[in-house]
């Protein structure tokens, strides 16, 4: 991408970029702009347009921020979550587009990255956070690979902080059936919601995204094949997180808790001459339950009943924990726990909860130690 300018009269210029050739044309394409100011703000608002300016089908003189730019573009494309692109735009928007922003894509380095971990752990910042922001550059420079933008993916050779294995800490069965209580208390809309999540161990936005029609309560199972994020003026729905639906056994506890509630809530919509439609969100605000809670106002009201029992340190995500360290130390095996939680792979769920197996494979040696040592011991009395 090449520019330049020209003086028309003292104190204007006339800003001109050549982009390249047009792909149908043949053509070269170009822009240009009037600026007021002085030859070095003009050399200043040159370099700005270059930057503003997207770069060719072959990324030749592309910055890295052109490549977030159009890898961005490409994310909204493939319609993926909502909330994973803000994640990602406030990211690159906050702290790597202000500090790489400008670099041309050839001459990023590791070290560049280097330098800009060094600088986030410098203000403070944990060294997950570094490494979701390592991720969010390494996935578009994969992408500037892919496009034939650049040779290799620089982020490779990085360094970003390792993150230490936290051990995951579940609330205990009296801190859940506290919270429930009191939720119970609180609103008979949303408890059930809670019940189900510590039952299930389902994530929040699909405890959301739940309708009738995907329940059946004589076979009691539960389909999950949605989420509910929040998007900007309301809620949408979307695949689950691994784009995966599966299947969720229910209890004769959960089975008599969704009828329950689904008398409830058709007997408030009868109270005001509503009907309740077969497609009906299971939890909603709303009488006729055409629109979901947002995952977002369940978490406030988790965290309000979890305050008024004294156990701030919950999170609603820690329900999700206690559904898997209860099964796991009941002895249900990985492949079945992974299942129901929906991870993408058992490992996944081995990774997570891996002290837990720690605890069971201790168990098993003591077994075995009971089962082999008296018949030891005879064995030396003999002697």
């Amino acid at each position: 991408m090449q520019g330049s300018k020209r003086k028309l009269r003292e104190g204007v210029w006339e800003l001109r970029l050549t982009l390249g050739k047009d792909q149908i044309t043949g053509k070269y394409r170009r822009v240009s702009k009037t600026f007021h100011g002085s030859a070095r703000a003009a050399d200043r608002a040159l370099r700005d347009l270059i930057d503003e300016q997207a770069p060719s089908t072959d990324g030749a003189g592309a910055t890295f921020g052109q490549l977030l730019d159009q890898w961005l573009e490409e994310f909204e494309r493939l319609d993926l979550s909502p909330t994973t692109l803000r994640t990602y735009r406030s990211q690159i928007e906050k702290t790597i587009r202000p500090r790489l922003g400008k670099v041309p894509l050839t001459a990023l380095t590791a070290k560049h990255l280097d330098d800009l971990y060094g600088a986030l752990k410098a203000v403070g910042k944990s060294p997950k956070t570094i490494r979701n922001h390592h991720g969010t550059i390494s996935a578009a420079l994969h992408q500037g690979v892919r496009w034939g933008w650049v040779n290799e993916n620089v982020a490779d050779k990085a360094r970003p902080p390792r993150v230490p294995q936290r051990r995951v800490s579940a609330p205990s069965v009296e801190v859940v059936r506290k919270v429930i209580d009191a939720a119970e208390e609180r609103d008979p809309r949303l408890a059930p919601l809670l019940i189900l999540a510590a039952l299930t161990g389902m994530r929040r936005g699909e405890l959301c995204a739940l309708r009738w029609t995907d329940v059946d309560l004589k076979l009691g199972v539960i389909e999950v094949s949605r989420s509910v994020v929040v998007v900007p003026g309301g809620v949408a729905e979307k695949s689950t997180k691994t784009d995966t639906s599966r299947e969720v056994a229910l209890d004769p506890v959960g089975i008599a808790l969704l009828e329950e509630y689904k008398d409830e809530v058709i007997g408030w919509a009868k109270a005001v001459g509503a009907t309740l439609p077969k497609d009906a969100f299971i939890f909603s605000p709303f009488i006729d339950c055409a629109t979901p809670f947002r995952p977002d106002n369940v978490t406030s009201f988790f965290i309000r009943v979890r305050d008024s029992v004294g156990a701030k340190e919950v999170r609603l995500h820690d329900l999700r924990h206690f559904t898997a360290t209860q099964l796991i130390g009941a002895g249900v095996d990985v492949r079945t726990v992974a299942g129901r939680l929906g991870h993408a792979d058992p490992s996944i769920t081995l990774r997570i909860y891996s002290h837990l197996i720690e605890d069971r494979d201790r168990a098993a040696a003591a077994i075995m130690g009971d089962v082999l040592g008296p018949t030891k011991k005879k064995a030396r009395a003999a002697r």
